[in-house]
């Protein structure tokens, strides 16, 4: 697991790393001595940057090489955004990973993973403004594909498929050239199909993709604020219900994807309890308690690793340590199946009952583990041999052989 804020890098000693958690780096070259230090530790060498806004389409340089060419008389009510068509800048940055890493290679080191958090262009350019400004860009209808602007919804689609097969060709690619087995990722590059999509803030149904390139995707299991249904009884079970849902629902609908699509690629969820990204105070937040149950779900769900976000909101800095406290406490129990971790099938990908049970498992060969929480359900974790097993809200695991 690594952190999004993980404080100063000489904190996470080789306790902490025995505890399943790594220090992250940039992609510097600046970055190499902390580097070797990890890979002597024993740890591996994972890279990790948040960038939005217009990056990396402005490393274009000049503006006019890669914003909108706007109609005369039409005025963007929010920043200019870049014509979606223009690879330039994605272009220049992949050069300058390929430098970085060789870099790294160079000085002996075996960079092990890229779970990149880009969210700039394309996808900055989302929503009614950016769809205002590409509709009323002459090189944006000049260049883009038929059908990109017929609607602000397929537009949006296409901006979605478009940041994929960008980060994909220009991040992915690049890094796979210099480490060929390194793991590779970026914001929210997960399977989705109609039959499973993945969802964006606020509920937006992302479209169909397959992500190009990468070996790992990175679906969010977040507690937004954004999800919120005004509404929802407030009643601390209906609450957790609600959340419980919502961190359940990218990562099962990315595993269904993959084992059918992608059965090689991992999975390396962003997660988190509480994001407030709706400030209103007014909102609740699921319980800790729910919380660590439901991360033990996503690790019977198929999930490699974590990446744990864990940003500190003024005057709620406590929540930032709470968020590694339950990441790190459910870990340590799931270590206990180790060998299921990293070899099992998963055998429920369903949402939780309307009524909150919930249950989730891993087969490998004659052994399953399963956890049951909320109530009795019906398994059958080999064809032909059902059970019915049973918890309370304290929720039990099960370990099954046949």
């Amino acid at each position: 697991m690594i952190l999004w804020q993980p404080g100063p890098s000489r904190s996470l000693s080789a306790a902490l790393l025995a505890r399943g958690l790594t220090q992250h780096i940039a992609m510097d070259e600046a970055m190499i001595p902390l580097a070797k230090a990890l890979q002597d530790a024993g740890a591996p060498v994972i890279m990790m940057q948040g960038v939005a806004g217009d990056w990396p389409a402005s490393l274009a340089g000049d503006p006019g090489a890669w914003q909108h060419r706007f109609d005369p008389g039409f005025s963007p009510r929010g920043p200019l955004h870049a014509c979606p068509a223009i690879a330039t800048g994605w272009a220049v940055n992949a050069d300058k990973i390929r430098a970085t890493l060789r870099k790294f290679k160079e000085a002996g080191v075996t960079v092990d993973a890229v779970w990149m958090d880009w969210e700039g262009e394309p996808i900055a350019g989302a929503g009614p403004d950016g769809y205002a400004q590409a509709l009323h860009c002459a090189r944006c209808r000049a260049t883009l594909p038929p059908g990109a602007l017929a609607s602000e919804a397929a537009y949006d689609a296409y901006l979605w498929r478009r940041y994929l097969d960008l980060a994909g060709g220009y991040l992915a690619a690049p890094v796979e050239e210099v480490f060929p087995k390194c793991l590779t990722t970026n914001w929210r590059a997960a399977l989705s199909t109609p039959e499973r999509p993945q969802r964006s803030w606020p509920d937006r149904v992302l479209p169909p993709v397959i992500p190009p390139f990468f070996t790992a995707t990175n679906p969010v299991a977040y507690g937004n604020t954004l999800f919120w249904k005004p509404g929802t009884p407030l009643d601390r079970e209906h609450v957790d219900q609600f959340y419980t849902r919502i961190l359940l629902n990218d990562v099962s609908n990315d595993t269904a994807n993959r084992l059918l699509w992608a059965p090689e690629r991992k999975s390396i969820p962003w997660v988190c309890r509480w994001c407030p990204d709706d400030e209103d105070p007014k909102i609740p937040a699921m319980s800790r308690e729910r919380y660590r149950e439901v991360l033990r779900h996503l690790w019977l769900r198929g999930v490699a690793d974590m990446q744990v976000f864990n940003p500190v909101y003024p005057g709620h800095e406590e929540t930032a340590v709470g968020e590694v406290q339950d990441a790190v406490a459910v870990y340590d129990e799931m270590l206990e199946y180790r060998d299921f971790l990293e070899k099992g099938e998963p055998l429920c990908l369903d949402a939780p009952a309307a009524d909150g049970v919930l249950w989730s498992g891993l087969r490998l060969e004659d052994r399953a583990v399963v956890r049951v929480f909320n109530g009795k359900v019906a398994v059958e974790p080999w064809p032909g041999r059902k059970m019915t097993l049973e918890a309370d809200q304290k929720g039990r695991t099960y370990l099954l052989t046949r």
